[in-house]
């Protein structure tokens, strides 16, 4: 009796401090946050590792040194672990997050989200889909770098990358814009309907749009231009999406240079989008098509290079659709969830609870806060703990 009595106790401590499940990739993850804390590359209280992005072959992850267990840019965790004196704060693409008040419970937060910020060292960590860690890049001390496609180490981790392109291309947003006809539908029927509308015998899309990026790779003047409009093309199968710039060509880029610039779908390709419309996950296979799929048509300095333009992962989910005068709504792939829909809801959480503060306990968190930023910005710069 004492026996089974002793295994009932050991069975319900086994069960009470259970830990979240991770898979091999999130392990991965969790493997590097625990050496830089072991090392003292970490002093912070809050360790975020957030998940920017995941592709055919890789996950992407930013590692946060931080103060706070989230962050009202990011959605809060999906779950968090206790590590030695640190929490490690799990933000996932493809993982429901759970409530403020669970996440003050679990991290023992007793600060507030409006005043905090401005975290300390931050990495960036790919990993294979398999758990296999690809590169760690350090971008700490990076400073208006703007959009990852300028941390040209990350380029290989990218969709579409192909190494050695004199002009490296890439996509780095594609949205959708519709009929202005079109307002009278309502949402559902906006979302069934929207490559093609049998009743109509036309596609409920104006154009596709968005930005590219450009970066010369080489230390000479190089000139881009084409004989068509058709400057890229989204393959799939016979059928091509022709885009086409906004700027005039040609265009002439220094030694080196960056530049990103607009784009847009020429008019009259209804034929693809009636095709689209034909595959079951219609949706989820455009998205792919942008991702692996879409090829520069671009003359480079008068040669002809119909090579694979790579595409930014990272913040693309899926696509923005709009129509004068505004946005409309938003269609993710399959399993990731909006994180920006939360935003305002957890600002206005925040707010009301540093409202509710008396001026003495305001003062006294915003000192605190002033204290951890500074501290934080003298161990990026000088090193010093």
């Amino acid at each position: 009796m004492r026996t089974t009595f002793l295994n009932l106790i050991f069975l319900f401590a086994i069960v009470g401090c259970k830990q979240p499940a991770i898979n091999k990739v999130q392990q991965a993850v969790e493997a590097q946050a625990k050496l830089f804390v072991d090392s003292g590359l970490i002093v912070n209280e809050y360790v975020i590792l957030y998940e920017l992005a995941i592709n055919d072959s890789n996950h992407i992850y930013r590692i946060q040194a931080a103060d706070c267990p989230a962050d009202l840019k990011f959605e809060y965790p999906s779950k968090i672990l206790k590590y030695k004196d640190k929490y490690l704060c799990y933000i996932e693409l493809d993982e429901l997050p759970m409530s403020a008040d669970e996440m003050i419970d679990i991290s023992g937060y007793s600060g507030n989200l409006v005043e905090e910020g401005g975290g300390g060292e931050s990495w960036i960590l790919v990993v294979s889909k398999l758990g296999k860690k690809k590169i760690l890049i350090d971008i700490s001390l990076l400073e208006g770098w703007g959009t990852y496609f300028n941390i040209t180490e990350l380029w290989p981790y990218f969709s579409g990358y192909v190494k050695g392109c004199p002009v490296q291309m890439g996509i780095m947003s594609h949205d959708v814009e519709l009929n202005d006809f079109y307002l009278s539908c309502n949402i559902d029927s906006i979302k069934r309907n929207l490559f093609w509308n049998e009743n109509q015998r036309a596609t409920m899309i104006k154009n596709v749009y968005g930005q590219i990026y450009l970066k010369n790779n080489t230390d000479s003047v190089v000139c881009l231009s084409s004989s068509t409009k058709r400057h890229y093309a989204v393959v799939n199968g016979q059928d091509s999406l022709y885009l086409s710039l906004c700027d005039s060509l040609p265009i002439i880029l220094g030694p080196n240079e960056k530049r990103i610039l607009e784009y847009k779908s020429l008019p009259r390709q209804d034929v693809f989008f009636r095709n689209l419309a034909l595959i079951e996950d219609s949706w989820g296979d455009f998205y792919k098509l942008f991702c692996r799929s879409t090829y520069s048509l671009i003359s480079v300095n008068g040669r002809d290079y119909q090579t694979k333009v790579m595409f930014h992962d990272i913040d693309n989910y899926g696509f923005d659709v709009s129509a004068m005068p505004g946005f409309l709504f938003r269609i993710l792939n399959h399993g990731i969830y909006d994180k920006k829909d939360g935003e305002m809801s957890r600002f206005r959480f925040w707010s009301d609870k540093w409202n509710a503060m008396n001026d003495a306990d305001r003062k006294r968190l915003s000192e605190d806060a002033d204290k951890r930023y500074q501290r934080n910005v003298n161990r990026i710069r000088y090193g010093s703990r």
